[in-house]
């Protein structure tokens, strides 16, 4: 893609512009830096910030450019893999710095040295990086991940690594989706887990790791997640709040009945059967509580994932930025990258996580054919934000809806809305509903109208008195008819 394209699109992830090349050096240092922890990028000096293009003097283009090299080089460690360049836009020189992802993170600015002067490139901002996105990025630099790292105080015997075996079996066995696929689950054994870095060993005994201590929910490395429901959509009232504690596959499970627990439910119809419908699919909210678990920040084991349900929306926040290189476009786009490998492994076998990298992508699916308004993702650096927006009807309990999502009922507040006060006695409503809903009962059309059994069968006998509707068929298994 041309440098003129890049400016077009404006500064971003992978993307900076500067104006004057010795102007805010220290601004570039950081953003130089930002760019060797992430996947790279560029600067593009002679550049404004609304990407005007002003270019650099040709006269001092190359004294800039040397400038800018040793800036770099003297003020940067580890040193930073760059390349340098000149760009002709516009008829004006633009200097193009291209920096390298690296491969010795985490690097950083000499001047403010290895803790402060670590930097991290948030959306199209550099910021400083936290202890756990240092230690990450260190961790990253060897190979490891931070999930697999020896956790020395847990409790870890043969009886307990023989316990864990068995739950984990019982629980990909339950996620199976069908009988020949939970015939197909394997058992697994101690060596199985040290295979995928869950326990290992050392002089005859066995060491467990962080993905250990989660799995079995071992105080040595608690994590929790904060439950809470919220009037209005801030977290000025609350209404109820829970903490789950425990082995981290129950926390999931938990976190995502409670959601369930506190958002509306509607029902469909399906002849003369009944189906309960959420205002939301609960195999998204499932989903989105997975990742929440799967993809944070494990440094900080004690800062909770928070899920909370407002009038407007359900919230989903994990502690740590997004992963190395990727981006809110990149992870909508279905893009995933395993930050804990060893947990990744556990929930693969368990079958907790079934494709990675397809998970979002199938809840946008879900989404849009709720009708409900795409998910907002946000990364703040030090957390991760899922919003997931409410859908106002759906689910209300005097409202009954199709497979999609589509009303096929009336609804009684909007009757009263309208300056219908007893809408039973508005012979249209009642007639109506029969018309687009013929097979429901006495009950099923009170519910709707939000009025009693033996009002509906009063009305039904007067309507068919008046020569307005005639039954079809028995009792049972027939249906109104509007004459």
């Amino acid at each position: 893609m041309a440098i003129s394209d890049d400016i077009r699109r404006g500064e971003g992830y992978e993307l900076e512009f500067k104006r004057i090349p010795n102007e805010d050096r220290v601004k570039y240092l950081k953003t130089a830096i930002a760019f060797a922890n992430g996947k790279g990028g560029s600067i593009l000096f002679g550049v404004a910030n609304d990407g005007t293009v002003h270019g650099i003097d040709k006269q001092r283009v190359f004294a800039e450019m040397d400038g800018i090299v040793d800036s770099v080089v003297n003020a940067c460690s580890p040193r930073i893999p760059i390349d340098i360049g000149i760009e002709d836009v516009e008829g004006k020189s633009v200097i193009v710095l291209d920096v390298l992802a690296g491969s010795r993170c985490p690097y950083f600015l000499k001047a403010e040295g290895d803790k402060d002067g670590v930097y991290v490139r948030v959306g199209a901002t550099t910021q400083r990086a936290d202890d756990a996105t240092r230690h990450e990025l260190a961790l990253e630099a060897e190979g490891r991940s931070f999930d697999s790292e020896p956790c020395p105080n847990a409790k870890i015997t043969d009886a307990r690594i023989a316990a864990l075996c068995s739950n984990m079996y019982r629980i990909a066995r339950r996620n199976a989706r069908d009988e020949s696929e939970r015939k197909a689950v394997r058992k697994i054994t101690a060596n199985q887990l040290q295979a995928w870095g869950i326990i290992s060993r050392s002089r005859n005994r066995w060491i467990a790791s962080n993905t250990y201590a989660l799995l079995t929910g071992d105080r040595a490395f608690a994590t929790r997640v904060k439950c809470g429901v919220f009037k209005g959509d801030s977290k000025a009232v609350f209404v109820d709040r829970r903490e789950f504690t425990g082995p981290i596959y129950e926390q999931i499970e938990e976190a995502h009945k409670y959601i369930l627990s506190k958002i509306n439910m509607g029902c469909v119809f399906e002849g003369i059967q009944r189906r309960d419908l959420y205002e939301l699919p609960p195999d998204a909210l499932r989903e989105l509580v997975v990742n929440a678990f799967a993809h944070r920040n494990y440094f900080e084991h004690d800062a909770p994932i928070f899920v909370a349900v407002y009038d407007t929306r359900v919230e989903i926040t994990s502690p740590g930025g997004l992963p190395r290189g990727l981006t809110v476009e990149k992870v909508l786009a279905g893009r995933s990258k395993i930050r804990n490998h060893a947990l990744a492994e556990a929930f693969n076998y368990m079958k907790v996580i079934e494709h990675w990298g397809s998970g979002l992508r199938r809840v946008s699916k879900e989404l849009a054919e709720y009708g409900v308004k795409p998910l907002q993702l946000e990364d703040g650096g030090i957390d991760v934000q899922i919003n997931v927006f409410r859908n106002a009807t759906l689910g209300d309990e005097n409202n009954r809806y199709d497979e999609r999502g589509a009303r096929i009922g009336r609804q009684k507040s909007t009757l009263r809305e309208n300056g219908v006060n007893d809408p039973i006695n508005d012979p249209i409503n009642l007639l109506d509903l029969i018309k687009e809903n013929p097979a429901l009962n006495y009950g099923e059309y009170g519910k709707i109208l939000g009025v009693s059994e033996a009002t509906i069968k009063r009305r039904i006998t007067e309507l068919k008195k008046q020569g307005k509707i005639v039954r079809v068929g028995a009792n049972k298994v027939g249906h109104w008819e509007v004459v």
